[in-house]
């Protein structure tokens, strides 16, 4: 038997010894309950998603049939509707050869038979025919600019009684009780939302899917990306399922669908947009200097523009969105729409060159215009490195964590993979990124990855600064060169394949520096991809990994809609809705 004073020497040691394997236990204990608590949560989330996949699905299915059991066969009458003009349209609904209810029943089964195809639409707006009935007794004389014109919404938009989720679960079950302002507004105007169309995850990306309501594809091409993040609305509207549309930018979202699906579209500048009150916003209250704005899409550039006419026509009593301080009281220049601009025009911003027919599609407008009787000149592109410079210090600010907050009982969709990458690699250890992580970017493509994001206060009041500065500078080569519009690319490629442009971000670089530099611009298809588009594809570079996924994405493109953007100065849209008419009816 050990003495005392042994046992006591060795005492502490012993307890040492065993506090230390207590405290691995616990920690490996702690460690095994966190994953079995991750584990089982991913469970319930999948599973939840799942049933809510499965409920919308159900819902819309059952809708649709109602709506269809009501409006009975498809008629003649109803293909003709469909065949009007914008401005035959408005004519036969405001001297009362046509009917709100027989305009809206046309456009609800146009719908529904291009949703069939697309999966564009997530819900029926089930008030619409009441409010149609309703317009009909409204005599000839009182009718209002947009009497009867079926409208489409898109999903983040609040209607009473209706979900706006951004594609996201935590929003999946929360009803809207009264109207947003925008849509008090179009009602205001006489226009009947009539459905409301899919979006991608967040509103973060251009490629249209989520895991609450699916995936969303062009109207033109079987798995083709119909483009985001106002997807549903692009493929709905170039589909003919819908005459006019809602929808919302803040890098290229009312503009790659339109050019993707084949038609029209304006990013106001921002302060005359609509308004983003009553608006869910998946990735948390905007950052101050690029601003999300809302806009119109429509089949036609006659439709784009007297939507805004109306909006920018109102006096401000009657503009139901100026309870919105952020959206400033100016109105409809004729003036302005009626000067000549002079046009500048760009292919290629220099970093990524756009696709053949992308590119064709540039060259053909210019012509027509030229054709038209206005003068164009070459223009050099906005320095694209500092757009995007500007772009990804502002947007990403926060780095995300509003919303990682909102993600935080979700499945991750794959439409957000290049956000979620771009953080991860921006949040590593500088030196990682200057000697590895970049280094090797480098080697296979000349798209930077995020090196600055402006997160605090002062970073941001710098940055904000250097925008201001290098859109001054921009506006002063507009100056010397007397240019004011430019026609510039409306894609870097047509639209690819399915599920490929959450990780392929660096297509929003034709959008991204209107919104930094907050011009306003439009999209007019032009022409469509064809056999000499494919066989000058031969010639497309290879020399980065972006040109190689370009190649591989324009295959089987043949017929797919090609666009232009058509860029104005700020606060001089009307120019630009000019230009897209033009456009328009030099076709």
């Amino acid at each position: 038997m050990q003495s005392d004073g042994k046992i006591a020497s060795e005492l502490p040691g012993v307890m040492n010894d065993t506090l230390k394997s207590v405290g691995v236990q616990a920690l490996a204990s702690g460690g095994i309950l966190y994953l079995t608590f991750r584990f089982f949560k991913r469970l319930n989330i999948q599973k939840k998603i799942a049933s809510l996949l499965n409920e919308n699905k159900a819902s819309m299915e059952n809708s649709t049939a109602r709506i269809l059991a009501r409006i009975g066969p498809f008629e003649e009458g109803s293909q003709a509707i469909l065949s009007l003009s914008w401005a035959n349209l408005i004519l036969g609904l405001r001297s009362g050869s046509l009917t709100a209810s027989s305009v809206l029943r046309a456009y609800q089964a146009a719908a529904a038979e291009v949703h069939k195809k697309t999966n564009s639409v997530v819900c029926w707006v089930e008030g619409a025919e009441d409010q149609a009935k309703m317009l009909d007794t409204i005599p000839v004389g009182e009718r209002g600019p947009l009497h009867g014109v079926p409208v489409s919404v898109k999903e983040c938009y609040d209607i009473a009684g209706t979900y706006s989720t951004a594609g996201m679960t935590k929003f999946a079950r929360s009803k809207a009780v009264v109207d947003s302002p925008v849509v008090m507004l179009i009602k205001k105007l006489g226009g009947v939302p009539f459905c409301k169309t899919n979006v991608p995850q967040v509103m973060y990306s251009l490629q249209c899917s989520n895991p609450i309501y699916g995936t969303t594809s062009n109207p033109h091409g079987v798995g083709r990306e119909c483009g985001g993040s106002s997807g549903g609305e692009g493929a709905l509207i170039g589909g003919g399922g819908s005459v006019l549309g809602l929808g919302s930018d803040i890098g290229g979202s009312l503009r790659n669908p339109a050019a993707f699906c084949g038609c029209y579209s304006l990013k106001p500048s921002g302060g005359r947009h609509l308004s983003q009150m009553g608006v869910v916003a998946g990735a948390g209250p905007p950052i101050p200097g690029i601003p999300v704005v809302g806009g119109f899409m429509a089949q036609s550039a006659a439709a784009v523009e007297a939507g805004w006419r109306e909006v920018w026509g109102l006096d401000r009593e009657q503009n139901c969105q100026m309870v919105d301080t952020g959206v400033l009281p100016l109105t409809w220049d004729q003036e302005l729409y009626e000067k000549k601009p002079r046009i500048g025009f760009f292919t290629t911003d220099g970093m990524i060159d756009p696709a053949p027919g992308c590119v064709r599609a540039v060259t053909e407008a210019v012509d027509k215009i030229a054709k038209a009787g206005f003068e164009t000149v070459a223009i050099p592109s906005p320095d694209i490195y500092k757009v995007m410079h500007h772009f990804n210090g502002i947007v990403l600010a926060d780095l995300n964590k509003s919303m990682y907050g909102n993600m935080s009982y979700d499945v991750y969709d794959s439409t957000l993979n290049g956000v979620i990458a771009a953080i991860t690699v921006y949040k590593l250890p500088w030196l990682i990124k200057k000697l590895i992580i970049n280094p090797i970017l480098g080697l296979f493509t000349r798209v930077p990855a995020v090196t600055s994001i402006f997160n605090t206060t002062t970073k941001l009041a710098e940055g904000l600064n250097s925008r201001d500065e290098f859109t001054r500078n921009y506006l002063a080569e507009m100056d010397k060169l007397g240019v004011d519009i430019i026609i510039c690319p409306g894609q870097l490629l047509p639209a690819p394949p399915t599920g490929v442009l959450g990780t392929f971000v660096a297509a929003v670089s034709p959008y991204i520096a209107w919104n930094v530099m907050n011009f306003p611009a439009g999209i007019a298809p032009i022409t469509k991809w064809s056999q000499a588009d494919d066989d000058n594809m031969a010639k497309y570079p290879t020399d980065d990994l972006a040109y190689k996924m370009i190649r591989n994405y324009c295959k089987e493109a043949q017929g797919l809609p090609l666009a232009v953007q058509v860029v104005g100065r700020p606060y001089m849209d009307e120019q630009v809705l000019r230009i897209l008419s033009e456009l328009e009816n030099s076709t």
